[in-house]
């Protein structure tokens, strides 16, 4: 299930781009970067990048997950780093659970009316909704 969630938010992060500024002057590598200077840290691009990922970067494949990844900075959804979001572990074990139990109690398939059509916004969301049919399983 983690591999599915993970795959998941690799997909469709719940932000699309993270904000940063320098607050000092720092070294990043043999660049020199100033006071202020503000960077965008384009998640939905860092997660959807072939060299990273392989050619099938935008196919669903939960296996990528069961390995450790070759790049530290390659998958971060809730940030990284010391402003990395506090809720990351509650909001992935509260899925965990929220996933159990509606399995327990339904089986559900994607509408034949669905169009996948993800849109940028400040979040990625499906620009005509996500239209899923619930059954519930008989007990």
């Amino acid at each position: 299930v983690a591999c599915i969630l993970n795959e998941t938010l690799r997909l469709y992060p719940p932000v699309v781009m993270l904000m940063r500024q320098t607050s000092n002057n720092i070294k990043l590598g043999n660049l020199d970067v100033p006071t202020n200077t503000q960077f965008n840290l384009p998640i939905a691009a860092v997660h959807h990048d072939p060299s990273i990922w392989g050619e099938d970067a935008n196919e669903f494949n939960p296996l990528r997950f069961a390995e450790p990844r070759k790049h530290l900075a390659s998958y971060f959804p809730f940030g990284l780093g010391p402003r990395i979001c506090v809720g990351q572990n509650l909001a992935m074990v509260e899925s965990k659970l929220i996933l159990a139990m509606i399995l327990q109690q339904f089986s559900f398939a994607i509408s034949p009316s669905y169009v996948h059509a993800p849109i940028l916004s400040w979040t990625l969301e499906p620009q005509y909704g996500a239209y899923i049919i619930f059954r519930r399983i008989s007990s």
